[in-house]
């Protein structure tokens, strides 16, 4: 029996999804400038001509899985936000749990070691789609509180940066706490931030 392997034809019927999973993975394990197209074919299980024929270049791969990862967050967002009617302390514990839920996303390392390496269209169109998808709807979240009277007048645009930048720093802060579990310290740091935002 031939291997069809270098047909697209055998991507094509759905393996365009597996082709995003596992390059999703390897890139969030090695990071952009390690992997390589042939280890991306290889995982999937796939050659390299078919790989190029859905994705011509590592760089195209790289920002079409990101732009999924990052409109799967939006969704987790929203939904976290929904259920958790209109108070702040618990949206941001929703929040977090879904953050908790998925693999970091390890924006730091991808803002300062991969995305330098890509071209200007490619880092701005990545930009964008990360703001729209995770910052600016945790930005509508303060700013909503603040509507509402919940919580005092603080730029929701540093707020947003403060909570995420607690998200990411999650799997360091877990390593200098023992035996405390990441939900845990979360959920403390956001006890912390309520605390200092609360209306006298």
């Amino acid at each position: 029996m031939p291997d069809d392997r270098n047909s697209p034809k055998h991507v094509s019927s759905g393996g365009r999804e597996r082709i995003l999973e596992q390059a999703e993975e390897l890139f969030r394990s090695s990071g952009y400038n390690t992997v390589t197209m042939r280890e991306i074919a290889d995982a999937v299980g796939i050659r390299q001509a078919s790989l190029y024929y859905h994705f011509p270049s590592k760089e195209q791969l790289f920002v079409a899985v990101h732009e999924r990862l990052f409109e799967r967050h939006r969704l987790g967002i929203q939904q976290a936000i929904a259920q958790n009617g209109d108070d702040l302390r618990s949206q941001l514990y929703a929040i977090a749990a879904w953050f908790l839920s998925v693999p970091p996303i390890h924006f730091l390392s991808m803002v300062h070691t991969d995305m330098p390496l890509l071209d200007a269209e490619n880092t701005a169109r990545l930009s964008a789609c990360s703001s729209r998808c995770i910052f600016e709807p945790i930005c509508q979240v303060f700013a909503q509180a603040q509507q509402r009277g919940e919580i005092r007048d603080v730029r929701p645009q540093l707020l947003a940066g403060f909570f995420l930048s607690v998200i990411e720093s999650l799997p360091l802060a877990s390593t200098f706490v023992d035996d405390v579990p990441k939900e845990a310290i979360v959920n403390e740091m956001i006890s912390v931030l309520w605390v200092g935002l609360k209306q006298d």
